[in-house]
């Protein structure tokens, strides 16, 4: 019997889009993304869900465009998806969840510093200063009751998990004002050992294919 798999959501897509800069045009059960403003990569990312109704839809459509990319996002942590027709593997990444409640602590920073957050134009961003000097960063967008977040800068040393876990906190409570329950953000492999310790579960794979 052939091995099942859940099909993913993706409503947290947009936001991603969002904290990028970037504009999620809906298409069928996925979205195309735009490069943003000044990007050097070209083309356009398809993003679909995969087992979905329109993956290979759209799998077909990019692998005809110069330039384009598909992203298959997988629900969890395990699944091999081979490549579709045209298409080679590029880069995976793993999208990370955590429960608002579990990240909104108190935490003692070091003397001096505050904790801002600004809104821009489609995100907010978050940031730490010590003394008034910025030394860590994130940015923050909440669509329809989804929050999704991403850590920008963090120092290196003893004080990296207190200004991380800082900058979690306020983003959870922004991200709780909304009405969203979990915060989601999407990190390199390598990096997810180290939020995983800290609660957040691997939600998805996004597996992004390149056109040959």
């Amino acid at each position: 019997m052939p091995e099942q798999h859940e099909a993913p959501t993706l409503g947290w897509v947009p936001a991603w889009a969002d904290l990028q800069g970037r504009s999620a045009d809906p298409a069928g059960a996925g979205f195309i993304l735009d490069d943003g403003p000044g990007s050097a990569a070209g083309g356009q990312e398809y993003v679909a869900g995969w087992p979905g109704p329109d993956s290979e839809e759209l799998a077909s459509t990019a692998a005809g465009r110069p330039g384009a990319r598909l992203t298959l996002i997988v629900a969890g942590a395990a699944a091999e998806v081979p490549a579709p027709p045209g298409f080679s593997p590029a880069a995976e990444r793993l999208l990370l969840s955590a429960p608002t409640a579990q990240l909104n602590t108190g935490l003692d920073l070091p003397e001096n510093s505050q904790v801002a957050l600004a809104p821009m134009e489609t995100y907010d961003a978050v940031e730490i200063t010590v003394f008034d000097h910025p030394v860590a960063r994130g940015r923050i967008q909440v669509r329809d009751e989804v929050a999704v977040v991403a850590i920008l800068e963090v120092p290196e040393g003893p004080d990296q998990e207190v200004f991380t876990r800082a900058l979690f906190a306020a983003m959870a409570e922004e991200a709780f004002l909304h009405g969203a329950g979990d915060l989601n953000m999407v990190v390199e492999p390598d990096a997810a050992a180290g939020f995983q310790e800290s609660g957040w579960t691997t939600a998805g794979r996004l597996l992004g294919f390149a056109t040959e």
